[in-house]
């Protein structure tokens, strides 16, 4: 089955500011930050179910490299994207998107 992505629209903020924290530590590193993040998505999309889920139905999905989630649903033939976003942040930062 072919799963399309579907990210709502503060994922583009939180994957920007990402970017730019680690483009401000070192030249290039904010650029790796969105190939790491690119890649993740791709194994998302090909197997979702691989990730485990939570009482919610949310799966997270952490980034290689970098410590950082990506927070999903799979609704039908859809992943929706909540959020990406540090590791450490509380939970509620992105729960109110779900």
């Amino acid at each position: 089955m072919k799963f399309v992505l579907r990210y709502r629209p503060e994922v583009v903020a939180d994957l920007d500011a990402g970017r730019r924290w680690y483009e401000e530590r070192s030249a290039g590193l904010g650029s790796d930050f969105v190939v790491e993040c690119s890649e993740a998505l791709a194994r998302i999309q090909r197997n979702p179910e691989w990730v485990g889920v939570d009482a919610y139905g949310v799966r997270s999905l952490r980034i290689r490299r970098f410590p950082y989630v990506i927070h999903y649903r799979i609704e039908g033939e859809m992943i929706v994207v909540f959020a990406i976003m540090f590791g450490g942040r509380d939970p509620s930062a992105w729960q109110g998107r779900i």
